[in-house]
Order: structure tokens, then C-alpha cells, then sequence
């Protein structure tokens, strides 16, 4: 069954000719793209902040609703990036986050967290993230 990613995902970027991380996130802002995938892409720095973070605009990208993460080698994040509001999934997972922003359990709509393989426990965690009114417990 073939699925149909015209609005789903970033599948039109060629992330192998892109050498910064900022393009491809510009790029998903101006083509409304809800999805973002940085999977696995060796990240080490981004152009706008020398060193292992994800730049706080990231939150302009207003309609994205899953955002992948997972395997690179993010040590931290804006706090910024809580106040996206269609984003549902966000996958963080195998990075080296040992502590999350203040305000990052006020995600309007998000389903789905994955933090697994971090370097997080529950002194690093803000008192939100307890009361995250909109995940989904995992099973």
C-alpha cells in the first residue's frame, strides 16, 4: 500500500546535499511540511548555535506535527520548542539530553514523547513534565 506523504513528511529534501541542519528546517517552514525528519543525520551542530542544539526557531515551524530527532547528539533544547502548537510527536530518543527546558511539559497537543536513551532522570526533569495532560501513556 502506498502511502501518500505529500503533506505528511519532508520526503521532497534531499538531506544528503544539504550540509546544514537550518536549510532543511527553513525549507519545511516555507513548505508547511508537518513532519521533520533528522533521523540518525550526525548531528553535531547546527548553523545558528555553535555546539549540540536545536535552534529555538524551530518553534516557527507553526504546522509541524511530528518532529524525529532521535539518534544524533543533542545535548540541549529551546525552550521554545514546547510552544509549537500542532506538534503530536516528538521522538528524541538515543541523544545526550540531561536536562529539558523550563516549560517543556506545556506542549498544547502532544501525544507522543520519546526519550529514551538520554541521559535524564527525575531531578533533571521539570515539575510540567508530570503533568502532561495530553500523552499517551506507552505500553
Amino acid at each position: 500500500m502506498e502511502r501518500d506523504t505529500k503533506h505528511t513528511s519532508c520526503n521532497c529534501l534531499d538531506f544528503n546535499k544539504m550540509a546544514k541542519v537550518k536549510k532543511v528546517v527553513d525549507e519545511a517552514r516555507e513548505q508547511n511540511n508537518p513532519e521533520l525528519d533528522l533521523v540518525d543525520r550526525g548531528i553535531t551542530s547546527i548553523e545558528e548555535i555553535p555546539g549540540l542544539f536545536v535552534p529555538a526557531s524551530i518553534a516557527n515551524l507553526y504546522n509541524l506535527e511530528i518532529l524525529t530527532l532521535c539518534n544524533n547528539q543533542i545535548v540541549e533544547l529551546p525552550s521554545s520548542i514546547s510552544t509549537m502548537p500542532k506538534l503530536k510527536i516528538l521522538n528524541l530518543a538515543i541523544n545526550r539530553l540531561s536536562s529539558l527546558p523550563r516549560g517543556f511539559g506545556a506542549f498544547p497537543v502532544l501525544e507522543v514523547l520519546d526519550l529514551t536513551y538520554n541521559n535524564l532522570n527525575e531531578q533533571s526533569l521539570s515539575n510540567n513534565f508530570f503533568i502532561m495532560d495530553t500523552c499517551e501513556p506507552c505500553t
